[in-house]
């Protein structure tokens, strides 16, 4: 084969390899553009144990969080917001609100089961400590979903 014919031919191959990896358009919703699909944002109840404990085990194949091999945790840090640890060996799911200077403002911890602990000596504020936890736990999800 003559070695023009030859590098023609290998053009045209190349061509068709690059029209073929051209961009296609995707619909909205199914994937993202570098082709790995969106995952819908899960819809979790803060109430819910269920969701807690799935929550928990999200936390610890989030690829933002952070395993601590001394300490068998897994740990979810958000400045300002919350920071968040998972205990591996005793599978308590802990979320403590920040304040902007990132001191802790609230602790919530959830038993492996997935039930909030409130502590039975302080029962003044319960409901407000309640909800104090569900919106961490809410926040928590979103940051985790992103």
């Amino acid at each position: 084969m003559p070695k023009n014919r030859f590098s023609a031919l290998v053009s045209l191959v190349v061509a068709v390899m690059i029209a073929g990896c051209a961009h296609k358009p995707v619909k909205p919703g199914t994937a993202s553009p570098s082709g790995a699909a969106n995952p819908p944002v899960p819809a979790i109840s803060p109430n819910n144990p269920d969701d807690i404990v799935a929550l928990g085990k999200r936390l610890t194949r989030n690829h933002l969080t952070l395993y601590s091999v001394t300490k068998g945790q897994y740990t979810f840090y958000v400045g300002g917001v919350l920071i968040a640890t998972y205990e591996t060996a005793s599978k308590i799911l802990r979320v403590s609100s920040l304040t902007d200077e990132d001191k802790v403002k609230q602790v919530c911890k959830y038993s492996p089961q997935g039930v909030l602990f409130v502590d039975p000596k302080d029962q003044t504020n319960k409901s407000g400590f309640e909800d104090g936890c569900a919106q961490l736990i809410t926040h928590l999800n979103d940051y985790l979903s992103r």
